[in-house]
């Protein structure tokens, strides 16, 4: 706040050290806040809908696309927590890293469907054997994104900083506590 008026001052002043012309200043209204939040949320809901509904598409089995949606939204919420106890303020770098990072989550959500609907013709893997193959392949993308995220978090500034913070915090949480659910609800519903 100090600094926000002392960058108003010094503009209003006109005491920058170099030529400046104002061509347009405009207020936004706090409602409008309120709006631009809830309008986020509605599309983000929409987005994680529309994923579940091609997944229940393709697989054609509510015991599937339910787990999907369920774990999706439940990552979404942790990424939230997250930053609000570590007092983190998202801008819209944040948000696509909350973005990149469901979106990781779908991709694993899929190997992990896929390796266990696989019918392999030769030997007939075991359940635990199904998972331990998809979380091989989860946690090298999880590494990979990682080390594709420190580069951006410790020379980045400003908004990369915060999307690279992000990611790496939404694949971790994702990786660890969020793709172990969704194979123990995949698990319960392929039993079935």
């Amino acid at each position: 706040l100090a600094q926000m008026n002392k960058l108003q001052t010094v503009l209003l002043t006109g005491s920058f050290p170099f030529k400046l012309e104002i061509e347009k200043i405009d207020t936004i209204s706090p409602v409008l806040g309120s709006a631009f939040i809830n309008n986020a949320l509605l599309v983000g809901l929409f987005a994680i809908l529309a994923v579940v509904l091609v997944v229940f598409i393709r697989y054609r089995n509510p015991k599937i696309a339910i787990p999907m949606l369920i774990t999706s939204l439940s990552e979404v919420i942790l990424i939230l927590g997250f930053a609000a106890v570590a007092k983190y303020n998202l801008d819209l770098a944040a948000i696509a890293g909350i973005i990149a990072a469901v979106g990781t989550g779908v991709d694993h959500q899929i190997i992990i469907i896929d390796e266990v609907l696989e019918k392999s013709s030769e030997y007939s893997y075991r359940w635990k054997q199904k998972l331990k193959r998809a979380f091989t392949i989860i946690l090298a993308a999880y590494f990979t994104t990682v080390a594709a995220m420190a580069p951006l978090f410790y020379a980045g500034a400003g908004l990369l900083r915060g999307f690279a913070l992000v990611t790496i915090v939404g694949v971790t949480i994702g990786v660890f506590l969020t793709r172990p659910a969704f194979a123990a609800m995949i698990q319960s519903a392929t039993e079935e």
